[in-house]
């Protein structure tokens, strides 16, 4: 079989694939609650330029679990539960609460 055929065959597949996180309402509650500092230390209410706005950040890295699914041509489906590590950061602006603004995956 040359390369074009194979690369036929196989580019001619459609996988989906799906990631979902358990109970996500609770999870971002509960992350901006252990953001949340007792103490401020004052970056939110900092000096800045007119264009600029000031915040507090905060960081947390706490693990997640869900399932991961592949759908191989609506015929094959794996399903695949994970627990994963998770780096959280909030920001804070003024004397707003803490806001979850990304996350990123440490495995």
């Amino acid at each position: 079989m040359d390369w074009q055929t194979l690369k036929n065959l196989v580019m001619k597949k459609d996988l989906h694939l799906t990631a979902s996180v358990d109970k996500p309402e609770v999870l971002e509650n509960i992350i901006e609650e252990l953001a949340a500092r007792r103490y401020d230390i004052g970056y939110g209410k900092a000096a800045v330029p007119a264009t600029w706005e000031a915040m507090n950040t905060s960081s947390i890295e706490a693990f997640l679990s869900g399932l991961v699914e592949f759908d191989y041509n609506e015929t094959q489906r794996i399903r695949i539960p994970y627990i994963t590590a998770f780096m959280f950061c909030c920001t804070k602006v003024k004397n707003d609460p803490y806001d979850l603004t990304w996350s990123i995956s440490l495995s």
